[in-house]
């Protein structure tokens, strides 16, 4: 899993990078190419440090006895499906 520090020096560096993208492209279309493409990467990057934070959430309040039923389903759905598909 990401730790929000990892997560807050990921936004920073792409921050910092969408500076120096602005500094480096003269004024025109491809500057505005380039701005585009350099905010669609900073709201994915604070979507999945939001939607990180949220599963670091719920695993922090799973129980062992939950972990142990999605494991086991996990490992027995090939299982199923694939005697379902023999049988039929």
């Amino acid at each position: 899993m990401i730790t929000l520090t990892a997560a807050g020096q990921e936004e920073a560096q792409l921050y910092e990078e969408l500076r120096r993208a602005i500094e480096d492209v003269e004024e025109g279309e491809q500057r505005q190419i380039v701005l585009n493409r350099m905010i669609r990467q900073l709201r994915f990057a604070k979507w999945r440090k939001d939607r990180m934070h949220k599963v670091d959430a719920y695993c922090q309040r799973i129980k062992p006895a939950t972990l142990w039923i999605i494991l086991a389903t996990g490992a027995l759905a090939p299982v199923l499906l694939f005697s379902m598909f023999i049988w039929v």
